[in-house]
């Protein structure tokens, strides 16, 4: 049985930070459309304070916004409590940020002087932002037409940067708004140009991939299998992130029907996708995976799978894959073992080694114990 979205979504205010993102995980890893979401987040970040949110409001970029949510980033960025000189406070200030930048820009839009002007807004984030709100009344073919522009500049180019990669993203975003583009995206999923060089259409390739799950394209399902089959570069990654962005039964379906003849790669790439696919369906589909998977790699990663859904008889199938003293785990194991006990703990589940190793990832911040965060702002505006 799976535990309730209302018991996982009260589990965003445990007291465990690892926890607290857990819970987050299941709502933004699947790009939920839950208004009700980020005001837990909201919550949690003033419940547990800037030096803890980080993470959760990086997670919360994939979430929707209200003007009431917009109001709270705002506010924080005027706060005079801030000393940007410490990471963990220039982090905060820059995650906000980014959320605003990521929102939908019919939200932001007539927001943008007022985000602009506040005093901690970063100033490398200001020409997204403007960006989202320019093009927050464009139509599909005007989007479209930046967006090839934009891709062709950057195929010529031998680097590019942190910003580069936000700029496309969010034009896929703003793409996927309308479905009048669906032709076009399936016309090159076909591999048919649609207009589109071929040499362009074979590099913007795993973008086209991406706009097809963000557009939640049903016709699209065996085009991305297939991809997943090939496993080419740059784009096979995107296959299982995309299909989970449809997200569902009947990309859990095609999953099934060639899993049994799908390699290593294609097992791994479509555990991501049934990872993000929360329906009884799919949940029972991993249980099944689980038990009968023979590759060790994959068996870990339908672990995670299997968490993913909260599911009463996904635990101890879970525990037998990391059984064993820490030194004989591989980092793999580690990290889903950390999953395993922050999940446990939001389905009050208890197994055998349950309070172990419950104890151990208190002591150790499940894993993060030695990590010195990055500041973010280093990764913008070259």
């Amino acid at each position: 049985m799976r535990l309730s979205e209302a018991k996982i979504k009260a589990a965003i205010q445990h007291a465990e930070q690892e926890v607290r993102l857990t819970a987050l995980g299941y709502f933004a890893d699947s790009y939920s459309g839950d208004e009700s979401v980020m005001p837990l987040v909201i919550q949690a970040v003033e419940t547990y304070g800037t030096e803890n949110a980080f993470r959760m409001l990086r997670d919360a970029e994939r979430l929707p916004q209200t003007d009431q949510t917009i109001d709270w980033l705002i506010t924080e960025l005027c706060r005079d409590d801030l000393d940007l000189q410490t990471v963990s406070h220039d982090n905060y200030r820059f995650a906000v940020g980014l959320i605003l930048c990521d929102a939908d820009p019919s939200v932001v839009a007539k927001r943008h002087s007022e985000i602009h002007e506040t005093p901690l807004f970063p100033a490398d984030l200001s020409k997204p932002l403007r960006e989202v709100c320019k093009v927050a009344s464009w139509d599909w073919d005007r989007i479209w037409q930046e967006f090839l522009e934009f891709t062709s500049k950057l195929s010529r180019k031998r680097k590019w940067s942190h910003s580069d990669h936000h700029r496309v993203h969010k034009m896929i975003r703003l793409l996927a708004r309308y479905s009048d583009g669906e032709k076009q995206v399936l016309a090159l999923l076909q591999r048919r140009g649609y207009g589109v060089d071929s040499s362009l259409a074979e590099w913007i390739d795993s973008y086209v991939v991406d706009l097809a799950g963000f557009m939640r394209m049903k016709a699209a399902i065996p085009h991305i299998i297939e991809r997943a089959h090939l496993a080419e570069n740059d784009v096979a990654d995107q296959c299982g992130d995309a299909l989970g962005r449809i997200g569902t039964d009947a990309v859990a379906q095609a999953i099934a029907a060639d899993w049994d003849c799908g390699d290593y790669d294609f097992q791994n790439i479509m555990t991501s996708a049934l990872e993000k696919i929360h329906t009884d369906f799919c949940a029972r589909l991993c249980l099944e995976f689980i038990h009968v998977e023979r590759y060790g790699e994959v068996s870990l990663e339908l672990g995670n799978a299997v968490l993913s859904h909260f599911l009463t008889e996904g635990i101890l199938p879970v525990r037998r894959l990391v059984l064993g003293d820490d030194d004989d785990l591989v980092p793999d194991q580690h990290d889903l073992r950390s999953r395993l006990v922050a999940t446990a703990t939001i389905m009050g589940a208890t197994f055998q080694e349950y309070d172990a190793w419950h104890d151990d990832a208190v002591k150790t911040n499940y894993g993060w114990h030695g990590y010195e965060p990055m500041r973010i702002a280093e990764n913008f505006g070259h």
